[in-house]
């Protein structure tokens, strides 16, 4: 019984340090601890961090994807003034200028309007608005996203179902 007490205050007296003839409780982190910690936050974020990087990359395409949309909506009213389109990608700032590309609001994409293929090189009848990734976006799956005046639309990168989602 009496090793039982000793041993219980030894256990007590290492827990705690001893100073000038005082007991003094330790507090704090040991070294061990705080290192398992930085360990755990590490795996977390090298895991955490390019899946964060791919979601934002993923949420800027809508940028490109509405500036499009918005471009089509653009040529189709210069169309139905002027009969034909427009290698403007701003056809309804006044005077219209061939070949003027814009940039999209967060300068993630720069949209650029030309012919289609099968048109002869003329803008009259067809055209195709495509958007190209620029800066941090560049890195994307989905580097290039393509409408034409027919709806159709296309991507390069990753299949052009899984850009335009």
């Amino acid at each position: 019984m009496l090793k039982k007490i000793d041993a219980t205050i030894n256990m007590k007296k290492s827990l705690n340090q001893i100073h000038a003839g005082k007991l003094h409780k330790v507090e704090g982190f040991s070294l061990t601890e705080i290192l398992i910690v930085l360990a755990i936050m590490g795996i977390l974020a090298a895991v955490a961090f390019p899946t964060y990087t791919e979601s934002l990359r993923r949420a800027n395409r809508a940028e490109a994807k509405s500036e499009l949309v918005q471009v089509a909506a653009e040529q189709e009213r210069f169309f139905s003034s002027y009969n034909r389109y427009s290698t403007d990608a701003t056809p309804l700032i006044t005077p219209p200028v061939a070949d003027r590309s814009r940039t999209t609001k967060n300068a993630w994409y720069v949209i650029s309007v030309a012919a289609c293929a099968g048109a002869g090189n003329a803008i009259t009848n067809c055209f195709i608005a495509t958007a190209t990734a620029q800066n941090q976006q560049a890195a994307d799956g989905c580097t290039t996203f393509t409408l034409t005046s027919t709806g159709l639309r296309g991507a390069t990168g990753l299949t052009s179902d899984e850009c335009w989602k």
